[in-house]
């Protein structure tokens, strides 16, 4: 499977594709992430854009850490638009994941995001873990109710990630 990190702190793009490689070695999982790393701001260049656009049109994962998607740019969501519109896997997902730069007492809240999930027909993993000071890995939790039946074809998502997931975010839950 393949993810795509956007972010600009490169420690945290290596650590997500470490825990990436972890989840996949995982029993039941067994799966091999493929994982590229653009910093936020090629995205605002047309042509990096593009560059970036064309390698992203086959992933199954896109990342952000916590931090960056409480408030992303609206030329983020102009790219994660095109994105959607010419991937060519259907059951993609984003997902946030803490950073450590989102303050301690921080609540997820990614109104925006989960919009634009609902909006493309994507599915939504958040990073759920409590803050810890000094972090030794990145910690992902997914609920048990994450686990959905895929098709034979789609199985490699199995319990990764959910069509729903982002519930509880809006004012009207």
């Amino acid at each position: 499977m393949k993810a795509v990190i956007i972010c600009d702190d490169l420690a945290f793009a290596t650590n997500a594709a470490s825990t990436l490689e972890r989840v996949g070695r995982q029993a039941g999982v067994n799966v091999q992430w493929t994982t590229k790393y653009w910093p936020i701001n090629v995205l605002n260049e047309a042509t990096m854009a593009t560059r970036a656009l064309v390698e992203a049109s086959d992933v199954h994962l896109i990342l952000f850490p916590e931090h960056h998607a409480r408030s992303l740019p609206s030329w983020v969501f102009n790219w994660l638009g095109r994105w959607a519109a010419c991937r060519t896997v259907r059951n993609a997902a984003l997902g946030v994941i803490k950073d450590g730069n989102a303050g301690e007492f921080a609540t997820p809240a990614f109104s925006d995001l989960s919009g634009f999930v609902r909006e493309h027909d994507l599915s939504f993993i958040v990073d759920e873990a409590p803050p810890v000071k000094n972090p030794v890995g990145i910690f992902v939790r997914f609920p048990s109710e994450s686990e959905v039946a895929l098709p034979a074809g789609q199985t490699c998502l199995a319990g990764l990630a959910t069509r729903g997931f982002y519930r509880g975010f809006g004012i009207n839950e």
